[in-house]
């Protein structure tokens, strides 16, 4: 995906899945950011490989087998990306390193108005900071 077509946008919202299993704290494995014109998917793939995809959020699930459930909400507070709602994102710098040779994505910085938020994949999980 061309990145360059998120510059300048407006993130009017985000919303995340939440992977929930018996009474744990749900954790976060994918966010989605509503931009103006478009809505991009933020997460990790099976591969453990960092990813940035348009796209919009799926449904919530139960996996009762595992007794696990995947809810799709309006993302928490505890979300970085929510603090920069109404704010233009300036820019998005991509990361890579990982794979055999250093080409594979494993984050990137999207850079709003009022500071940043760092996502990236580590050891499968997505990790998000800001």
């Amino acid at each position: 995906m061309d990145l360059a077509i998120l510059t300048d946008k407006r993130l009017f919202g985000v919303v995340a899945a939440q992977f929930g299993h018996g009474a744990g704290a749900p954790e976060v494995i994918e966010v989605w950011l509503r931009l103006e014109a478009v809505v991009i998917g933020i997460g990790v793939a099976s591969d453990w490989s960092f990813q940035i995809e348009p796209g919009e959020p799926g449904q919530s699930y139960v996996m009762e087998e595992w007794g696990s459930r995947v809810d799709v909400v309006s993302a928490p507070d505890s979300v970085p990306f929510v603090r920069h709602i109404g704010e233009r994102l300036v820019r998005v710098v991509e990361r890579f390193g990982g794979g055999v040779d250093g080409t594979e994505l494993m984050g990137a910085e999207f850079v709003f108005e009022s500071g940043s938020v760092a996502a990236d994949s580590w050891g499968g999980d997505l990790r998000l900071a800001g």
